[in-house]
């Protein structure tokens, strides 16, 4: 391929600026030709985008002389990288895209250079950029931005349009510059490592360097952390598996390397199983800060896209449907991607159907998935939520088990899991009592009580609470079944925990804690406009709902049943 060179000016690390010679073409990768699905949403994209320009292009400063001139500041006033990036997202888009009515417009071309000016003038010298709310002089952040930007480069290139021509230089510049630390720089969580892998196979395809693909395989070297159920280390089932998914793709098909994207396609066959209603996902299990916060699938429309045309698979098409349906104003910063790849030109399969009747378990991540229709049930191991139950839009957010025994170690967070034919049995044991005298022959005459540690120290008056929690499912009605002894007389609280929303019957109210309730005696009802959860039976041999060592009590209503060990007592969720 003929490479078009462009000269412009580069930063270096002296006083007087250097002229550098950089290539001004990049392979092309898609058109603006699109079959009617493709049109489809992207016209549907453009509309929401559009929409937002107006009161995009006031959020952008204006104050010649100031180093943010041309940023974008957040809800904290404060300006960053990311906020302008996102104005380059969305005003690039839309120029790009032909159902924009911004398409080609002479109005976004000096907002556009005025934006990327402010992230060249705030880059550091060593390439990177800083996540003004905790990373600074981070190539990891730095590797997400030109994992934003690339794709918006390369279709604003492509247009060869005069009134870019600043534009362009100065991304060209800035990108250049990341090279510098994507080629050496670390990383702090498992998922930085592919976000490194896929900046540096961007870079590479403008810039070419032995470097760059010299580290992509050093991390590589590591081993990709996706376990045989599908998922990656950080369990991130809202965040960072999709973001895992769109770098393994992009260093894939960037590098000619398959195997990556056979790694996105375990995950994409796992999270079909991780889909709830109203098109959420599982979160609970996640190690990263979506856990157990809402989570919806949309994250992965750019890969289920991919994959639904590459692979003709009419199950990842169906995905595509849900997401296009329920949320298209979460796609828009999918748009440029479209834009960028041939594949996107070419027609999607008809979509299948989602699974919605099945019992799946994921050993490695500690869950049990149970659908039935409009029914979700999640089995969650190792987590102080260790049932969730969903009946359409009424959502049994939480089921936690607690015993007033030693403070958290009361805890109810399975250590361990059984089959049982489809019953599922979790299991927890705890043991604790009170500490000795440190040994004589051991002990500090300063009387530092950090040199005389309890593991050092005997143990007596020892005291234990064994937990087994029986889980049966039958035709989207729910039993558990709940035995906690031992140590006797310890009260217990079982929390039912719903999301806010819906209305409550047959309960009381907890006279010391807001959207606190018991359920003495019969059966509850939980309505959220026409879905109803029914559970019960109550009981409630004391009024202490938020015991001493329980996790702080989640948002929305909830629920107690409460009584002492021995404690034996049978729910049914329906």
């Amino acid at each position: 391929m003929k490479i078009q060179r462009r000269t412009f000016l580069r930063k270096t690390s002296t006083t007087a600026a250097a002229f550098v010679v950089f290539p001004s073409a990049i392979p092309s990768y898609g058109s603006n030709k699109n079959p009617a699905s493709t049109k489809h949403i992207l016209k549907k994209l453009s509309k929401i985008n559009d929409a937002q320009i107006k009161n995009i292009l006031k959020k952008q400063i204006h104050k010649p002389g100031d180093r943010w001139n041309g940023g974008v500041i957040n809800t904290y006033d404060i300006p960053n990288v990311h906020s302008t990036n996102d104005f380059i997202v969305q005003l690039g888009s839309a120029y790009a895209c032909p159902f924009s009515k911004y398409h080609l417009s002479a109005k976004l071309e000096k907002p556009l250079e005025r934006a990327i000016n402010c992230i060249l003038n705030v880059q550091h010298e060593d390439g990177t950029i800083d996540l003004y709310s905790t990373n600074f002089h981070s190539t990891p952040d730095t590797a997400f931005i030109v994992n934003y930007l690339s794709p918006v480069y390369i279709v604003l290139k492509r247009l060869n349009r005069e009134g870019l021509a600043g534009f362009i230089d100065k991304m060209e510049e800035f990108l250049y510059n990341t090279g510098k630390c994507l080629a050496v720089g670390g990383i702090h969580t498992p998922n930085h490592r592919w976000v490194v892998c896929s900046a540096l196979a961007r870079i590479n395809s403008f810039f070419p360097k032995p470097s760059y693909i010299n580290r992509i395989n050093e991390w590589l070297s590591e081993g990709i952390d996706q376990d045989t159920d599908g998922q990656y280390t950080e369990r991130s089932v809202s965040v960072y598996s999709p973001t895992c998914n769109d770098m393994f793709l992009t260093v894939g098909r960037l590098l000619k390397r398959p195997e990556l994207l056979d790694v996105v396609r375990k995950n994409l066959n796992m999270t079909l199983f991780y889909i709830q209603p109203g098109a959420e996902v599982l979160t609970d299990a996640s190690k990263r800060q979506d856990q157990a916060q809402i989570g919806y699938v949309n994250g992965y429309y750019y890969t289920y896209r991919y994959f639904a045309i590459t692979d003709k698979d009419p199950v990842f098409a169906a995905v595509c449907n849900l997401i296009e349906n329920k949320m298209p104003e979460k796609l828009t910063r999918f748009m440029a991607l479209i834009l960028e790849d041939p594949v996107f030109d070419r027609e999607m399969p008809a979509p299948g159907k989602i699974p919605d009747n099945y019992f799946r378990r994921f050993e490695h991540s500690g869950i049990f998935r149970i659908r039935r229709g409009n029914i979700d049930v999640s089995v969650i191991e190792q987590n102080p939520t260790f049932l969730s139950f969903m009946k359409g839009r009424a959502v049994l957010q939480s089921l936690r088990l607690h015993a007033s025994f030693f403070g958290t170690r009361g805890q109810f967070i399975a250590e361990r899991a059984e089959l049982d034919g489809e019953k599922t049995i979790l299991k927890m044991s705890k043991v604790h009592g009170y500490f000795q005298p440190f040994p004589k022959d051991r002990r500090i005459d300063d009387g530092n009580w950090d040199k005389m540690p309890r593991f050092g120290r005997k143990m007596s008056e020892v005291q234990t609470l064994n937990y087994t929690v029986s889980i049966t499912e039958s035709n989207g009605k729910v039993s558990v079944e709940m035995e906690i002894e031992g140590t006797p007389h310890v009260p217990v609280s079982l929390e039912i925990s719903f999301r806010a929303g819906g209305e409550l019957h047959g309960v009381v109210p907890d006279k010391h804690t807001k959207d606190s309730y018991f359920l003495e005696n019969g059966i509850g009802k939980y309505k959220c406009e026409n879905d109803v959860i029914t559970f019960g039976p109550g009981a409630a041999a004391h009024k202490w709902a938020q015991m001493r060592g329980m996790p702080p009590k989640q948002n929305g209503k909830s629920v107690y049943i409460t009584g002492y060990t021995p404690f034996r007592h049978t729910i049914e969720l329906r």
